[in-house]
């Protein structure tokens, strides 16, 4: 139990995740934490269809391509260092065939589709107001793929520019799924690289252009506030000073789940616990006959959780 807080009150939400929901995560590696910390208690979840992506723009561009039936071709990538790449997506997608990089990055973004007019929460965390262009398209990159630094101009986006842009996401979005509830973030990941006082205005920026955006089934969580307002204090961050360690991701997430998360489905998240940790646990011996009791006492667990609640079935 952490005992640093300041004592932040998340008010509970009307509408809280039940355990039948679809939630679709996208942002920085932040939403990653969490997006996994909801994995690993078997929500239904989709995770960033374009990897991790930190500014607002470039995380629209997934429903910008949807909403106008753009698919990804040639003229969206990058060749360096023999491998392919996307503009719009994190590097994990390269690969040094374009055609099956082609494939991948449209078959993610055909089920992301699908999957966001299925959903009941889009969670979007922005992590950086800084973009990059680059020079010879002109164009915005979620990405520079360590392509040299000359050949990108920096900015900081104008808070209208983003909420222009998300507007008209969120119109179209709610004219595709009218019941889906939307939760905007910012990272408390600091992004030191762009300088502390260069941060702190992109920072400002987010949480500027997310005030006006908040609205009808559109709301902000203070994962930010949490880290940086709450725990205030650099023991809660990993020795680059950046990013929030494992206790502060695990605040942050018990505070979610307080809030956001329905009684009944963190009830279920409380039961899985002891799943969890004998699913995980390592034995001092890898006998086949003690592999054969764990496996029992592990199958015999799951079964009980099943029983108990039925919406578990398909997921453990």
């Amino acid at each position: 139990m952490i005992r640093y807080s300041l004592g932040i009150r998340v008010e509970p939400y009307q509408k809280p995740i039940q355990y039948k929901d679809k939630i679709a995560l996208m942002g920085s590696c932040f939403t990653e934490n969490i997006g996994k910390k909801l994995s690993d208690y078997y929500f239904n979840t989709m995770l960033n269809p374009n990897g991790i992506v930190f500014n607002p723009l470039s995380l629209a561009e997934p429903f910008t391509r949807q909403f106008n039936q753009i698919a990804y071709t040639e003229n969206d990538l990058i060749q360096n260092n023999e491998r392919w790449a996307s503009w719009f997506h994190h590097g994990k997608f390269s690969n040094a065939n374009k055609e099956i990089l082609l494939a991948t990055i449209n078959h993610e973004q055909k089920a992301f589709e699908k999957y966001i007019s299925e959903s009941q929460w889009l969670i979007v965390t922005f992590g950086t107001a800084w973009v990059y262009h680059f020079l010879p398209d002109q164009l915005l990159v979620a990405n520079c793929h360590k392509v040299a630094g000359q050949q990108f101009k920096k900015r900081l986006l104008e808070v209208d520019e983003i909420v222009m842009c998300w507007q008209k996401v969120i119109a179209q979005l709610k004219a595709i799924n009218p019941l889906l509830q939307i939760i905007f973030t910012v990272s408390p990941v600091k992004h030191l690289r762009d300088g502390v006082v260069e941060n702190t205005l992109s920072k400002a920026t987010l949480h500027l252009a997310i005030d006006k955006l908040v609205g009808d089934n559109v709301c902000y969580f203070p994962a930010y506030e949490l880290v940086n307002d709450d725990l205030r204090d650099y023991r809660f961050y990993e020795t680059d000073g950046a990013h929030p360690n494992a206790m502060a991701i695990d605040y942050v997430f018990d505070k979610f789940c307080s809030s956001v998360v329905s009684k009944e489905a963190n009830e279920i998240m409380a039961a899985l616990d002891a799943y969890n940790r004998l699913k995980h646990h390592r034995p001092l011996s890898d006998s086949e006959s003690n592999q054969s009791f764990l496996h029992q006492k592990l199958e015999a667990k799951r079964m009980e959780l099943i029983t108990q609640f039925p919406e578990l079935k398909e997921r453990l």
